[in-house]
C-alpha cells in the first residue's frame, strides 16, 4: 500500500493498494454489479463484496457513491473504497474520522480533494 496523502490537521491518511482489479474479470464483475445494483443485490452478494474490499474484516457497513463502493466501520475511522476509474477498479484505504456529505453525483476524486483541504 502506498501513502498517497496525509492531512495532519484533520488526522486523515489515504492509502492506495498495490493491486488493481480489472473491470472485466470475475471479481471486477462482482464489484461492478454491486456498484450498479447496491440497493437490490442479495445479502450474500453484499457480504461477498465486503469480503473482497475489506479483506474479510468484520463490522463494516457499505453504500455507494457515483463511482465507488464505500465500506466504513461503526466508529467511522476506517474506510475502504473500491473506486471505478475508466479502465480498472482501485482499492483505497483511508483512516481518520470525517463526515461523508451525500449528494447526487459525488465522485471519489472530489472526496479525495475535500479530505486533503
Amino acid at each position: 500500500m502506498d501513502l498517497i496523502f496525509e492531512n495532519k490537521q484533520r488526522n486523515i491518511k489515504a492509502y492506495k493498494c498495490y493491486n488493481v482489479i480489472e473491470k472485466n474479470n470475475n471479481i471486477g464483475n462482482i464489484l461492478l454489479n454491486g456498484l450498479l445494483h447496491w440497493d437490490t443485490i442479495s445479502d450474500e452478494e453484499v457480504q461477498n463484496i465486503k469480503n473482497i474490499i475489506t479483506n474479510n474484516s468484520i463490522g463494516f457497513k457499505g453504500y455507494t457513491i457515483s463511482d465507488a463502493i464505500v465500506m466504513q466501520n461503526d466508529t467511522k475511522d476506517i474506510h475502504y473504497y473500491a473506486y471505478f476509474n475508466e479502465n480498472n477498479i482501485e482499492l483505497w484505504y483511508i483512516t481518520g474520522v470525517y463526515d461523508m456529505v451525500m449528494c447526487d453525483g459525488l465522485k471519489f476524486n472530489d472526496l479525495l480533494f475535500f479530505l486533503q483541504a
